[in-house]
């Protein structure tokens, strides 16, 4: 299986990682690399001038270019300059309910729960219909109190709407090194309904770099073929 990371952040956004020292490494473990940095008003790339400086870092170290936006979020830059990257990654970082955003990586969950995951599912489910992404990243990822119900709240009923939905639009559904998802059982439904996939380590750390070990097992456990997993066209050299 060809060595894929797809989903590294960098000093462009909230990591310490220098892209230059990414691209060093990956051509040591002769991995094919794409940084994938936040493109969003939480981080730093969140206008025209920063997106610019970290298009021609990542084009002039050979990375595949990649960017990271917050599903319900306004995309921070305009067409022409998402049309630079080789792919478009996003990710549901927020759900709001009942007037309230519930940020994943706190530890408040709404006392509706059931609310909290249909807002989820329906972000998801536009994000699909309707913005222009290549790749969905850790999806039906939880947040830490609400996890102990995941195979309860990622059923087959949630899960056919999700994967049918990413299938029909083309979009790959990303497998996360760093967070573990999709589950194997959500992985075989996603599968049946006819998904790419992408390999993501989401690292922030050199000691994250390339860790896809998870999603590399699942892909050899459940005989993904080859022609299943998403690499991106180099858009520019």
């Amino acid at each position: 299986m060809l060595k894929v990371d797809l989903h590294i952040h960098t000093v462009h956004s909230d990591s310490p990682l220098v892209v230059a020292d990414v691209a060093r490494r990956a051509r040591r473990a002769k991995v094919v690399a794409g940084i994938c940095d936040h493109l969003s008003p939480y981080h730093k790339m969140f206008e025209a001038t920063a997106f610019d400086a970290y298009v021609a870092d990542v084009r002039e170290h050979g990375l595949l270019l990649g960017a990271e936006y917050c599903v319900g979020e306004e995309i921070p830059v305009d067409d022409d300059r998402l049309a630079e990257l080789d792919y478009l990654m996003g990710g549901v970082h927020a759900v709001s309910v009942d007037d309230k955003k519930h940020f994943f990586w706190g530890t408040e969950l709404p006392t509706d729960e059931d609310a909290f995951v249909t807002a989820y599912l329906e972000l998801m489910l536009k994000a699909l219909a309707e913005d222009p992404l290549d790749v969905l990243a850790h999806p039906t990822y939880l947040p830490v109190p609400l996890n102990h119900r995941y195979d309860d709240v990622w059923n087959e009923r949630r899960c056919g709407e999700l994967w049918t939905a990413a299938a029909e639009r083309g979009v790959a559904v990303e497998i996360s090194g760093r967070w573990l998802v999709p589950g194997e059982r959500q992985i075989k439904l996603a599968l049946e309904a006819g998904v790419t996939f992408a390999v993501g380590s989401d690292a922030h750390r050199r000691a994250e770099l390339f860790a896809v070990e998870y999603p590399r097992q699942m892909i050899e456990r459940l005989n993904i073929p080859e022609e299943r997993i998403f690499l991106p066209q180099r858009k520019k050299t």
